[in-house]
């Protein structure tokens, strides 16, 4: 399964963003259209250090033998699951496999005795922010420094997300 491991699309269509806002006792988010679309290249993982882990675990899903989705989850140091690179293929999204997945990071987290996932997305992938809480995750904070060192995401801002299970 090592070869599978970050071969997904690695680029997004910028065409909205969020922006947060303070909702009662939490934060919520607008999508706002932006004036000029771009294409996001999006960091490969490439990294197999987790494989065989007992505090982490890689999760695919696939079409017949197509690779179409993925999902990383990993025990943090707070006793959390952290759950990143969430990725569903171009022409495979909306057809819940990206809630099979996280259902399936949520079990892993049960049975390593967690009560919390974590998770984090920026402002531009606009589709995963709508997923995270439509999935039920509250947005835990924002950060708009994080992405400053990486060249193009400089005026991008981390959204944190969490969720108790």
């Amino acid at each position: 399964m090592a070869s599978h491991i970050d071969t997904l699309r690695a680029s997004i269509l910028v065409k909205a963003r969020v922006r947060l806002s303070s909702c009662g006792d939490g934060l919520d988010f607008d999508v706002e259209q932006i004036p000029r679309p771009f294409e996001r290249i999006e960091p490969r993982f490439g990294d197999c250090s987790c494989l065989g882990r007992e505090d982490a675990a890689i999760y695919f899903a696939f079409c017949g033998e197509t690779l179409v989705g993925q999902v990383f989850v990993q025990m943090d140091r707070n006793a959390m699951a952290h759950v990143w690179n969430l990725r569903v293929e171009h022409g495979h999204q909306h057809r819940g496999i990206a809630t099979a997945l996280m259902n399936t990071a949520r079990a892993w987290a049960r049975a390593h005795n967690l009560k919390w996932l974590r998770a984090e997305t920026q402002d531009v992938h606009v589709t995963a922010c709508m997923f995270y809480r439509d999935y039920g995750f509250c947005i835990g904070g924002a950060d708009h420094m994080y992405l400053h060192a990486m060249p193009g995401c400089e005026n991008e801002t981390t959204i944190y997300w969490y969720l108790a299970i």
